[in-house]
């Protein structure tokens, strides 16, 4: 029995020390680094990444250039987000963001399912649509 009880508290101590808080995603599941693609349909797909920050209340954050070497890759300057919120609740993401050099403003709805944000992007202006699908990284 000694050696049954053992062993029952060596399982529960590893099922508790991979619980730790510290990298629970709902603490906060939109803060980091997100990475993957858009476009507006399957064949044309642009690499990016977005850098989140949420305190709680607010959300901040920069569009960035995906990966480079990846497939449709693209560098350009960094813009912000803009006219941001996250909703815990019902995990959704907006925000708005204008690429400058080429007067293109964006309009973004997404959830957070996990480690996976997805969604719709809009362009009014230019009656473009598409979607979007980025993975958090380091999860």
């Amino acid at each position: 029995m000694n050696r049954f009880n053992a062993i029952v508290l060596i399982v529960v101590g590893l099922a508790f020390a991979g619980c730790s808080h510290d990298s629970d995603p709902d603490k906060d599941p939109v803060t980091g680094i997100w990475i993957g693609d858009f476009g507006p349909a399957f064949y044309d797909r642009n690499t990016i990444s977005l850098e989140l920050q949420w305190d709680g209340t607010h959300l901040t954050g920069t569009v960035q250039p995906g990966v480079p070497g990846a497939r449709m890759y693209k560098n350009f300057a960094s813009f912000p987000i803009e006219n941001a919120s996250f909703d815990p609740t019902t995990r959704t993401v907006r925000f708005e963001a204008t690429y400058q050099p080429r007067g293109r403003k964006y309009i973004i709805e997404g959830k957070v399912s996990r480690n996976t944000l997805s969604g719709t992007w809009r362009r009014p202006e230019e009656n473009k649509d598409g979607d979007f699908k980025l993975i958090r990284k380091g999860t």
